[in-house]
């Protein structure tokens, strides 16, 4: 496999959040896929911790700017505690202090025990 540089991941990154913004504002609700693209970045940090890559926290900030509204939020709720049950060796802690240590407020909390009716 080639060696991608940190310049091309960001540019195929940031693509990638354009189409996905893009299809968003043309309509379409923000799916469960849609957040595990913009979070795929952040799974080595979500299972060991650490500081979260560049790429993870700017899918972090894809995933806000994806899901504006009320209905939105709960729908990124619902994936990320699903997201947060079914993949082994996520860290409950590492995934609450992820939004906070990329500097993103999501309005929604990546927890395993979260109340995703609760979001406003």
């Amino acid at each position: 496999m080639t060696n991608i540089t940190s310049k091309t991941w960001t540019m195929l990154l940031f693509v990638i959040t354009l189409l996905m913004v893009i299809a968003y504002h043309e309509g379409e609700a923000i799916s469960c896929s849609q957040v595990n693209m913009f979070l795929a970045p952040c799974l080595s940090y979500l299972r060991g911790g650490g500081n979260p890559s560049q790429p993870c926290c700017a899918g972090l900030n894809s995933l806000k700017a994806a899901a504006p509204g009320k209905a939105e939020r709960q729908t990124a709720c619902q994936c990320l505690k699903s997201v947060s049950n079914t993949i082994p060796g996520i860290n409950d802690d590492n995934a609450k202090q992820l939004p906070s240590k990329c500097g993103v407020d999501l309005g929604v909390p990546f927890s395993k025990s979260v109340d995703c009716n609760s979001i406003n």
